[in-house]
C-alpha cells in the first residue's frame, strides 16, 4: 500500500509535486541598435528536491553561508511558506552537496583544459598569516576557442616555507593535478625565492609539451609590485607626516562618538559632503593615496576638532600630535604625483581585460613623467622623486632584465607597429642599450613566427 501511494499521481500530496507552472525567466539580450534589453522568456516549472538541493548548495557556496545555515529556523519557515514539499537537508547533507558540485565542477573545468588550444599565463601569490601559517594562491589567466579572458583561481593551498623550490614544486604539482602543461609566462613578486621557483618550473615545464622556445620567457615580474616598491621608496621623505594623517584618521574611526564630533566639525562648516575618511592598510600605498585623499578634503574639519577635542590616543602621543600645516601642504605637494601611479597600477590590475599590450607604455610613460621633477624648486618633491627613479632604474634600466615579451605583446596590437617599439626603446634607452634591446625584440619576434607557423594554427 505504501509503494502504490507513492506512485499514485491523482493522491493529494503527489499533486502539487506533478503539477506544471507557468512561469517567466528574466533573460537580457543586445538589440540591433547596442541597447540592452531585459525580456521575459515564459518557461515550465514543476517541483524537484534533486534540482532544488543543487541551487541551495550553489547558494551556500556564492554567498559564503555557514553550513548551518539550512537548519536555521528562519530558513525553514521560508520553506514551509514558499515551498512547502522542500525538505531541507541537515548541515552535513548539504556538506556533501556542496562537494559534489565541487567535484563536478573541477572535473568540468579538467576537461576543459585538456581540450585546450591556447597557452595559460600563471600568476602566483604567496604570504603568511598571523599564526605563520604560508598559503600560495595560484591563478591562470587564459583565452578559449572563442578568444574570451578568463581568470581562475585553480590552487589555494598552504605551504611549509617560501624557498624557492618549495613554491615551485607547489605549482608543478597543481598543474600536473589539472593537466595543465601549456605554460607561457609565470608571473611572480620580485623576492629573491622567486627566482629560484621559476628556474625549478623552466627545467620542468621544459620536458612537458607545449614549451614555447625552451620556456626562456616564463619569468615575468610582477609589475603592480615594483611599482609598489618603487613608490614606496619615495614616501620614506613624508611617513612622517602621513603616520600623522593615519593616526588622526584612526583616532576619528576609532568609535561612533568620535566620528559623530567629527560629522559635527565639518556641519559647522556647511560642508554637504557625505563620503567619510578611511583607514588605509599601512603595507598597501595604494590605500594610503585612497587614505590621503579623503582626508584632505576635511582638512579644516581636522583643524577644528584638534581645538574643540582633546585629542588624547597612543598613536597621536608617539607621533608628537595631530597633523599641522606643514603636513597638509607636504600632501597637497605629492598626492598629484601619487595619482599618477594609482591610475597606472589600477589598470594593471584588471582581470576582465587584456593589460598585456600596455605594459611598456605605461611603465615608460612614470619614467618620463619622473624625470621632470628630478630637479624640481621644490626640495621635499624632488627628493621624493630621485628615491623612485633609483627604484625605478634597479629594475628597468637593465635590458637584460627585461622581459621580451611585454614588447612583443605591443607589436601584436593592431594600433602599433615595429617601429612605434623601437622610438619607446631609443627614448628610454642609451644608443648601446637600445640598439641590443631592439635586436632582440625583432630576433625574438622572428623566432616566435616560426614557433608558432610550425605549430598547429589555430592555437593562440
Amino acid at each position: 500500500m505504501k509503494r502504490y501511494i507513492a506512485r499514485c499521481k491523482k493522491a493529494l500530496f503527489n499533486l502539487e509535486k506533478t503539477r506544471t507552472i507557468l512561469d517567466f525567466e528574466s533573460k537580457t539580450k543586445c538589440n540591433a541598435d547596442g541597447t540592452i534589453e531585459t525580456v521575459n522568456i515564459p518557461k515550465l516549472w514543476h517541483f524537484d528536491q534533486e534540482n532544488i538541493r543543487v541551487a541551495l548548495a550553489k547558494m551556500v557556496i556564492v554567498n559564503e553561508l555557514q553550513f548551518s545555515f539550512v537548519e536555521r529556523e528562519g530558513f525553514r519557515m521560508f520553506c514551509k511558506v514558499d515551498i512547502h514539499d522542500f525538505i531541507p537537508p541537515s548541515h552535513n547533507t548539504i556538506i556533501r552537496d556542496c562537494y559534489a558540485l565541487f567535484i563536478e565542477k573541477r572535473n568540468m573545468l579538467k576537461n576543459f583544459f585538456k581540450n585546450l588550444s591556447s597557452r595559460a599565463c600563471l600568476t602566483t601569490n604567496t604570504w603568511t598569516y598571523g599564526q605563520n601559517l604560508s598559503y600560495m594562491c595560484l591563478t591562470a589567466h587564459f583565452i578559449d576557442d572563442t578568444w574570451k579572458l578568463h581568470k581562475m583561481i585553480i590552487n589555494f593551498c598552504p605551504i611549509v616555507g617560501h624557498s624557492g623550490e618549495l613554491i615551485g614544486r607547489a605549482v608543478e604539482k597543481c598543474l600536473l593535478d589539472w593537466g595543465l602543461k601549456r605554460i607561457l609566462t609565470v608571473t611572480v613578486d620580485n623576492a629573491s625565492s622567486n627566482d629560484l621557483s621559476i628556474k625549478y618550473l623552466k627545467k620542468n615545464v621544459n620536458l612537458w609539451e607545449g614549451s614555447v622556445l625552451d620556456a626562456q620567457f616564463l619569468h615575468m615580474r610582477y609589475v603592480a609590485h615594483i611599482l609598489n616598491l618603487v613608490v614606496k621608496n619615495g614616501l620614506k621623505d613624508v611617513d612622517d607626516s602621513i603616520m600623522k594623517v593615519r593616526a588622526a584618521v584612526k583616532y576619528v574611526r576609532s568609535s561612533p562618538a568620535r566620528l559623530q564630533k567629527f560629522q559635527f566639525c565639518f556641519e559647522e562648516e556647511n560642508i554637504n559632503n557625505k563620503s567619510l575618511v578611511c583607514l588605509d592598510i599601512e603595507t598597501r600605498w595604494n590605500s594610503t593615496y585612497c587614505m590621503l585623499k579623503s582626508a584632505l578634503v576635511f582638512r579644516k574639519e581636522f583643524k577644528n576638532m584638534k581645538t574643540k577635542c582633546v585629542l588624547s590616543t597612543k598613536e597621536l602621543r608617539k607621533i608628537d600630535g595631530h597633523p599641522d600645516d606643514e603636513d597638509w601642504d607636504k600632501i597637497i605637494v605629492f598626492l598629484p604625483f601619487l595619482e599618477i601611479f594609482y591610475e597606472v597600477t589600477l589598470s594593471f590590475s584588471g582581470s576582465r581585460y587584456v593589460t598585456g599590450n600596455n605594459f611598456v607604455e605605461e611603465i615608460f610613460d612614470i619614467g618620463y613623467m619622473i624625470n621632470p621633477y628630478l630637479d624640481d624648486s621644490n626640495v621635499g618633491l624632488k627628493s621624493m622623486s630621485r628615491q623612485m627613479k633609483m627604484k625605478f632604474d634597479k629594475y628597468w634600466a637593465n635590458i637584460n632584465n627585461v622581459n621580451v615579451l611585454m614588447f612583443i605583446a605591443l607589436i601584436l596590437d593592431p594600433r602599433h607597429k615595429l617601429r612605434y617599439v623601437e622610438w619607446i626603446v631609443r627614448r628610454s634607452y642609451d644608443s648601446s642599450s637600445s640598439f641590443k634591446l631592439c635586436q632582440r625584440i625583432k630576433d625574438t619576434l622572428t623566432l616566435l613566427f616560426d614557433f608558432y607557423s610550425s605549430s598547429q594554427p589555430t592555437a593562440p
